[in-house]
């Protein structure tokens, strides 16, 4: 059994990690070993070998944030909007199962937990939305569902103070705002992939974890683990010195169990795991 990971970045090196763990070969190429906005090359690629699925982690986020995307639209609509269409497009042709990582920031408010099913209104069709999350928006819409398993992530957390870790972004900002938002742990999602893979099922998927916490409550179970900013400062969100609006919202995650028999589990537990292993890390660094 064999996959095909397309980018090299935060999620695939997770999704390598559990794929290779449960005995499946696999292919993992950055865009410099293999231009997969080509479509010549990529289908050299896919054509030619026995792949259960190709699973795209590339896209667009900007660094250190999706402020970046503002800027730089034109690399961001080329990841996020053509890209995802032109794998799709090849593994149709190839007849092979396509999984494609996006994101759930195409939704704010608290109306309601947003399902799969519900019309994203922080996309192309809200003014106010980021360039980033007008993207994700559209790069699902050129996309068919019938064919194609996207799996949306919100606000990424693990063990280790990477860079895209929500609680290392946490620890780094001295000033805060205070909204309830899902998250994903990120261990639990390559589980989650793996589980679509073995199973595979086109549609949208929530990747998230049930009974989500607002920020003040994430902060206080840094605190008990000792992570520590201290010079943290809650502040309104219109104080905020940033270039694009932000998605704060919550995603129902039922389609997951309902579909692939999956359990996110609550996201307290996943937060408290990961501030010990941290915690844990840190002190030993220390000694």
């Amino acid at each position: 059994m064999k996959v095909l990971i397309l980018g090299k970045g935060y999620i695939s090196n997770f999704l390598v990690d559990i794929f290779k763990g449960k005995g499946y070969k696999v292919d993992n190429f950055s865009r410099k070993e293999l231009d997969y906005t080509d479509d010549d090359e990529l289908y050299s690629v896919i054509s030619t070998e026995p792949y259960e699925a190709v699973i795209n982690t590339a896209g667009f986020t900007g660094k250190p944030n999706v402020d970046e995307c503002e800027i730089r639209r034109q690399e961001c609509f080329n990841l996020n909007v053509k890209l995802p269409k032109t794998i799709e497009n090849i593994c149709k042709l190839c007849d092979v199962n396509f999984v494609h990582i996006s994101s759930g920031c195409i939704y704010t408010g608290y109306e309601k937990e947003y399902t799969e099913e519900d019309e994203p209104n922080f996309g192309l069709f809200n003014d106010e939305a980021s360039f980033y999350s007008k993207t994700k928006h559209a790069g699902e819409m050129m996309l068919d569902d019938q064919f194609t398993n996207i799996i949306r992530i919100r606000m990424p957390i693990e063990d280790k103070l990477s860079p895209k870790n929500l609680l290392t972004k946490l620890l780094k900002y001295d000033f805060l705002i205070d909204f309830v938002n899902s998250k994903t742990d990120v261990y639990k999602l390559s589980e989650f992939v793996f589980a679509v893979v073995e199973n595979f099922k086109a549609g949208i998927y929530n990747a998230v974890h049930s009974n989500p916490l607002s920020t003040k409550d994430v902060v206080e179970i840094l605190k008990e683990y000792e992570l520590v900013n201290e010079n943290w400062n809650f502040i309104p969100y219109d104080e905020l010195d940033i270039k694009a609006n932000r998605s704060n919202c919550v995603l129902n995650n039922d389609k997951s169990y309902d579909d692939f028999n999956f359990e996110w589990g609550d996201e307290e537990t996943y937060l408290r795991l990961n501030a010990s292993l941290i915690s844990n890390r840190e002190k030993w660094n220390d000694k």
